[in-house]
C-alpha cells in the first residue's frame, strides 16, 4: 500500500519483516526508509537501533515510522532512536507522499554542491 503510493517519487523496495529490512539496509544506501514499529521477529525499534549505530550505512537516511501504537512512550522511543516523522495508522497516503517528497528534496539540496560564487568581474590588468 505505501510502496505503491511512494513509487510516484522513485524506486521503492519492500521488506516483509525486520530481518529482511536489516539485510537490505546493510547492503545498500537508501534515500528514505518507511518503517513499521511492529513487525515479526525483529521489530521496528531494533531496526531503528541498527540504523543509528556508528558506521551504519544508512545512519543519515531519514526514517518515517508508521505505527498503530498510540502510546507516547513508543513515539518518544522511536524519535530518540532515529525517526524523523511518526505517522499513525491508518496512514493518510497523500500526507506520506507529501512528507516523503519534501524530505527527498531537502536531502537532494544538501547533497548538491553550491554553485560557484558569482565573483565580481575581473578588473582589466595593467601592463
Amino acid at each position: 500500500m505505501f510502496a505503491r503510493s511512494l513509487r510516484t517519487l522513485g524506486d521503492v523496495e519492500e521488506a516483509n519483516g525486520g530481518a529482511p529490512a536489516l539485510r537490505r539496509l546493510a547492503a545498500r544506501k537508501f534515500d528514505l526508509v518507511v518503517l513499521d514499529l511492529h513487525m515479526p521477529l525483529i521489530d521496528g525499534f531494533s531496526v531503528l537501533e541498527s540504523l543509528s549505530a556508528k558506521g551504519a550505512l544508512n545512519r543519515d537516511t531519514p526514517v518515517f515510522v508508521v505505527t498503530a501504537d498510540e502510546s507516547q512512550q513508543a513515539r518518544i522511543r522511536a524519535l530518540r532512536r532515529h525517526a524523523i516523522f511518526l505517522l499513525s495508522k491508518p496512514v493518510n497516503l497523500a500526507m506520506l507522499v507529501s512528507l516523503a517528497e519534501s524530505s527527498l528534496k531537502k536531502a537532494a539540496a544538501r547533497a548538491t554542491p553550491p554553485p560557484p560564487d558569482e565573483a565580481q568581474p575581473e578588473e582589466p590588468k595593467e601592463d
